[in-house]
This record gives C-alpha cells, sequence and structure tokens, in this order.
C-alpha cells in the first residue's frame, strides 16, 4: 500500500509519465520500418518503443555531473547506448532527407543553438516526414555546464518551425501554473525537511486542488512543458 502511494505521488510531481506515455502512443502509429533518428538520445529510455521502426540514436556523448550543482541534479550512474552519431545535434554528419522520423525529447534546454538545430532537422527529413518534440517551459538548471535555457514558449516553437519548412504543427501545453507551483512546492518540502512540511503542506493541497480543472489563463500563464508534432512540408511541384 505505501509503495503504491508513493508512485502516485511520483506520478502526480513528475510529468515524465505522461511524457513517455505521449511518446510511446506517437511512436506506436508510426509504418514499421520507417527510419527514425533518435536526437539527443542520452541513454536512449525511448528506443523499446521503436522496435518496429529502423532506430539511429544519436548524442554529444557527454554527461555532466553538474559543476554547479542544483536541486535538480541527476544521479552520476547515467549511461549511453550505442551511438550511430556523435557530436553537435545541429551538425549531423547525414545526408539530407534521410530520415521519416526524428524524435528530439526534453534535448533543446541543452543546446546552445535551437534554431540551427530546427534548421538541420528540417534538411534530414524526408519531404512528408514527421518531427515529435518535447521541450520544457520551464525548469531548473540540470545538466550543467550543458544548460542554456529555462524553457520555451509555445509562440516561439511555431514561428522557428514554421520558418525552417514545417506545416501541421500541434502544441499541447503540458500542465499549468497551479501544477508547475505544486510540482515545486513538494520539491522545496523533499529538501527542506519537517519544518519545510509544516509550512509548506497547505500550499502543496491548495495549488493540487487547483490543478485538477486548471483555467485557461492557468494553462497560459506558466507550464511545464510542450508536446508537439509537426510534418516538414512537401515540395511542391
Amino acid at each position: 500500500m505505501f509503495t503504491d502511494m508513493r508512485n502516485r505521488l511520483r506520478r502526480l510531481v513528475d510529468n515524465e509519465y505522461r511524457r513517455k506515455e505521449w511518446i510511446k502512443t506517437r511512436l506506436s502509429a508510426f509504418s514499421p520500418g520507417k527510419k527514425i533518428l533518435d536526437a539527443g538520445c542520452g541513454n536512449q529510455q525511448y528506443r523499446r518503443y521503436c522496435r518496429h521502426l529502423s532506430y539511429y540514436a544519436q548524442d554529444l556523448g557527454e554527461f555532466s555531473t553538474d559543476e554547479k550543482p542544483s536541486l535538480a541534479g541527476f544521479d552520476t550512474d547515467y549511461e549511453y547506448g550505442p551511438l550511430d552519431y556523435t557530436g553537435n545535434i545541429w551538425e549531423i554528419d547525414e545526408t539530407g532527407g534521410f530520415f521519416d522520423i526524428i524524435l528530439c525529447s526534453e534535448v533543446f534546454e541543452h543546446i546552445p543553438y535551437p534554431e540551427k538545430t530546427i534548421k538541420e532537422f528540417s534538411r534530414l527529413l524526408v519531404p512528408g516526414g514527421n518531427l515529435v518534440l518535447t521541450v520544457p517551459s520551464n525548469c531548473l538548471r540540470h545538466m550543467d555546464p550543458f544548460f542554456y535555457f529555462s524553457g520555451f514558449s509555445d509562440r516561439y516553437l511555431d514561428l522557428v518551425l514554421s520558418q525552417y519548412g514545417f506545416d501541421n504543427i500541434q502544441i499541447e501545453p503540458v500542465g499549468s501554473y497551479h501544477e508547475w507551483l505544486m510540482v515545486e512546492t513538494f520539491r522545496s518540502m523533499r529538501n527542506g525537511g519537517g519544518f519545510a512540511w509544516i509550512c509548506l503542506f497547505p500550499g502543496f493541497v491548495f495549488h493540487y486542488i487547483k490543478q485538477r480543472n486548471p483555467e485557461t489563463t492557468a494553462i497560459n500563464t506558466l507550464c511545464s512543458g510542450y508536446h508537439v508534432t509537426a510534418k516538414k512540408k512537401t515540395r511542391k511541384k
């Protein structure tokens, strides 16, 4: 029972669960044999969902133990799987139009040149190819020194994707102002000890209740991130 309650709490304060399910659903819809690039693949946690696809992995291949430690630090036992492309994500050594699908999840905050990266994705995709992208809207410093942005807006994503040859752009917000504050309140409680729990628990409950049915204004004000799909424009005849 305690384990079940702990798992429910983890799902409540960590949107990774929703992200994995969303990506799994998107990947399962693609036809078998399509070539997919997992760009910025890290430990290749989504490779298991690509067994019906021809999977290629790309990453810089370096992991930071956080030169500037933060409350969102990562464990040091991080491991990469085998990489097909090692190096900068905005300079991938492959011919244009090679991939049918590009997956890029929670990577953009670690890229110094996100626009160049979108342009590179457009180059690498076949006309009509699919981009599956997740980005944070607000996040804490992590994986320093490979940390360049604390988040991106839906306006930015729509503008840059449109500029570099994508259409059918779908941008889905994840969470809301109250969910974000609920998560960060819990982080403070977890790291602050008993006194923090006494002081902050009422606020956690308040934001928990509010985030269950968030108003549009709360979603537009602040969310944790975006789930994005887009297609490479087909060439005009």
